[in-house]
């Protein structure tokens, strides 16, 4: 660092190092349920700061510590699990923003877990102007998170992934028109928050890094259009990961044009800081792909296509008298899924909207005494917002929000 930074920086960059202890993050609103929301309710409550907005999202800056003097904590908060926000950091926020997405765009985000810069397209596809994402996360534990993220977000034009560059290019060669990289890195970016960044840090992983990051570029660009963006980006520091890879890149591709090439530091912007360059391919693109079928798809770990409306649910068949059968004989019923109360689109004949004091309960697993005039599954929503499913029996709203979800 002090020979890539003036002496001025680098002392700035010690500093911010050793004394700042406070790590900003950011809220972006979910355009698609800002509807069933009063904005200023929002900015009230989490007492949020813009940062900047476009016509499809914006995103704003809160303080966390002092939320909490007043029990506030967005990542526990019931807007949060109807899906009205994404947490991410600021850094990794901005990069997008420089990006102008068209509605009818088809996108591939090759690293996608947690979530944040797939969510962040999202927010500018139009499905009904064929626009589309494959998010892709190779490791498996990682893409449940990713899953979870953009289910809670109502989004239902995605595919999600989990395979190898290598393999998703087999289906997908000179098809995308955008491409995000947001490539696994050494983290020199997250010094400041996380002692397992510190820890694991050497130049062996900086140089491993590196060769990983030019294997994903080269398949990246083979399934880039013609005229298409490549968005590659990382939270390190090291110019063997950022700057390099990029030269590496240009000097191998010679129909790749550097729109933008960028490094935030902690010490001159919002967050933790962000290298990300802009990078277009020449060409015209002769016709608009359209979005992946799910037979073309069989060669590839394909996680969730689109959203599953209903699911299949075996229950124990009772005698006349109400008594289950000795024989314990099932029948199998369709049922809605969680996933589905998230989308606005979905039609739902019962739908229970809880109060303040009734939707944490809900969220804890609880089950909630009510009268209603139904049985069977409903939506359950807050603020007209859906959250998850409930079945309402004799009275009783039994619980079904996913057990890894519940508040603790």
């Amino acid at each position: 660092m002090k020979n890539d930074l003036n002496s001025l920086d680098f002392e700035k960059y010690l500093n911010c190092l050793e004394l700042c202890t406070t790590h900003g993050m950011t809220i972006n609103l979910n355009i698609l349920k800002m509807s069933s929301i009063d904005l200023n309710y929002v900015i009230d409550k989490f007492k949020l700061i813009e940062v900047f907005k476009n016509e499809n999202y914006a995103y704003y800056t809160y303080d966390k510590e002092k939320l909490a003097d007043f029990g506030i904590y967005p990542g526990k908060d019931p807007l949060y699990h109807a899906g009205l926000y994404y947490i991410q950091e600021p850094s990794s926020a901005k990069v997008l923003s420089e990006v102008q997405f068209e509605t009818s765009d088809i996108v591939l985000d090759l690293c996608a877990s947690p979530g944040g810069k797939s969510i962040e397209v999202l927010y500018s596809l139009d499905k009904n102007a064929g626009g589309f994402l494959v998010s892709n996360e190779v490791n498996y534990k990682r893409v449940k998170i990713l899953n979870s993220n953009i289910e809670r977000m109502g989004f239902e034009n995605v595919v999600i992934t989990a395979s190898k560059s290598s393999e998703l290019l087999k289906c997908f060669n000179n098809y995308f028109d955008k491409i995000i990289v947001d490539a696994p890195c050494s983290g020199e970016g997250m010094f400041r928050k996380s002692e397992e960044a510190r820890i694991q840090w050497s130049f062996s992983l900086v140089r491993s890094c590196s060769n990983i990051q030019k294997e994903l570029l080269d398949d990246a660009y083979n399934m880039l259009k013609d005229g298409g963006i490549l968005i590659y980006s990382t939270c390190t520091f090291s110019k063997e990961e950022d700057e390099e890879v990029v030269d590496y890149l240009l000097n191998k591709y010679s129909d790749l044009e550097l729109i933008k090439m960028e490094k935030n530091y902690p010490f001159n912007s919002i967050g933790e800081g962000q290298f990300y360059s802009i990078i277009k391919k020449k060409g015209l693109s002769v016709s608009k792909t359209v979005a992946p079928k799910m037979m073309d798809l069989e060669s590839i770990n394909v996680i969730r296509y689109g959203v599953r409306e209903y699911e299949e649910e075996s229950i124990k068949e009772q005698n006349n008298k109400g008594s289950i059968n000795k024989k314990c004989n099932k029948k199998n019923i369709m049922k809605p899924t969680h996933e589905s109360t998230h989308i606005n689109d979905v039609r739902f004949n019962n739908i229970v909207d809880l109060d303040d004091i009734e939707i944490y309960k809900y969220l804890k697993g609880e089950t909630i005494k009510k009268d209603l005039n139904f049985n069977g599954y409903c939506k359950i929503t807050y603020k007209n917002m859906g959250i998850g499913l409930a079945k309402y029996v004799n009275g009783v709203l039994k619980n079904h929000y996913p057990k890894g979800l519940r508040l603790i």
